[in-house]
């Protein structure tokens, strides 16, 4: 959905993690060098010649120069989310703005390659699921009809058993007919819903369930709360209030328990550690490692590191969900040929009872 600024000018549609990503990046880049975000955001409008990021950041810029700070700025263009908005809030009046600016790409880096993993995963059976879809609308549409005239022809000089095989063959005949359109009616309805920002959360939440099951939804959940966690901490919160705001960014789910838990357990006392191994959000061996992160004074780069291992359990087990979906498609794809060979063998078979052969 395209935005307006205070003008009323239409400055485009919200930003996507992959793009969130790379403009952080830059932006903490030129930070870090020691240039103030002014002329930061300058630089980087220059660099942006003609292309497609020149309107937003020629917008950014004109606010900054207003006298804006770089987070009312952000709201103000409309194209950022909330959660980043007050992440760079909290980045300025704690004076951790590079940090921040650079976990936010880190964060949204892994969001975006997160989304992509599961895009991939589900477009390959997708795709397959519509080649199938097509081949049993044409063979039903144009094949079969041709049989059945014949049929009809025929019909003083068809037996009873091949009356039967008929029937069989109309109803396999609405059964292919019944799977075409709802391999059709589910792309059709993801494309749909793809094109909000609202279905396609909708969508994501579904494809969870449908394609991936529990675990692989639980260790993806738990991936994105490793890394938001990461993030809450480099700019510098408590666990306290960065536990909340990582379950915002989570959002509902079973996943939501836990960190419900895990709060419910530091509120007894537990070390964040200790609590988050209880509450399942992490294993042992990954609660060691925070462990030892926190009482060595290293809090960030510890969750930093439980992170990436979060990250690659979950590209790892959504990589072997893949390599059982495959066979699945293959079996799926077998029946659907065994049905359209059905469809039309029978009448075949029938025909040739019929004339004696």
């Amino acid at each position: 959905m395209e935005k307006t600024s205070e003008n009323g000018k239409r400055i485009g549609r919200e930003l996507n993690a992959e793009e969130l990503s790379i403009f952080c990046l830059k932006l903490s880049m030129m930070v870090k060098s020691g240039i103030n975000v002014e002329k930061s955001v300058s630089i980087l409008l220059e660099d942006a010649g003609n292309g497609p990021d020149r309107e937003l950041l020629a917008e950014i810029h004109r606010l900054i120069e207003e006298g804006y700070t770089l987070s009312k700025t952000l709201e103000t263009v409309g194209r950022f989310p909330s959660h980043m908005i007050r992440m760079i809030d909290i980045g300025q009046v704690t004076g951790k703005l590079e940090s921040v600016l650079s976990a936010l790409s880190e964060f949204y880096r892994r969001e975006a390659s997160i989304s992509k993993m599961i895009r991939n995963a589900i477009m390959y059976p997708a795709v397959m699921l519509v080649v199938t879809a097509v081949i049993l609308l044409v063979l039903v549409s144009r094949v079969l009809p041709v049989f059945q005239q014949v049929f009809r022809d025929m019909g003083a000089s068809i037996s009873a058993s091949v009356q039967v095989m008929l029937r069989v063959a109309d109803v396999s005949k609405y059964v292919a007919v019944g799977l075409s359109v709802v391999f059709v009616a589910m792309v059709v309805t993801a494309g749909l819903m793809s094109l909000s920002a609202g279905g396609r959360a909708s969508l994501s939440k579904a494809a969870d369930r449908v394609f991936f099951g529990n675990k692989l939804n639980f260790a993806v959940s738990r991936s994105r709360f490793a890394s938001a966690m990461s993030l809450m901490l480099s700019s510098g919160l408590n666990i306290g209030e960065a536990l909340e705001r990582s379950g915002e960014l989570i959002g509902g789910g079973p996943f939501a328990a836990n960190i419900g838990r895990c709060r419910e357990k530091i509120e007894e006392g537990e070390t964040f550690p200790r609590a988050a191994e209880a509450a399942d959000i992490f294993t042992g061996m990954q609660s060691g490692l925070l462990s030892a992160g926190f009482r060595s004074g290293i809090t960030e780069q510890a969750m930093n590191e439980v992170s990436h291992l979060c990250e690659e359990d979950s590209d790892a087990m959504l990589f072997r969900m893949v390599n059982r979906v495959e066979p699945a498609l293959i079996v799926i794809l077998a029946l659907s040929v065994g049905l359209v060979l059905l469809s039309v063998m029978l009448p075949l078979i029938g025909m040739m009872t019929a004339i004696g052969v």
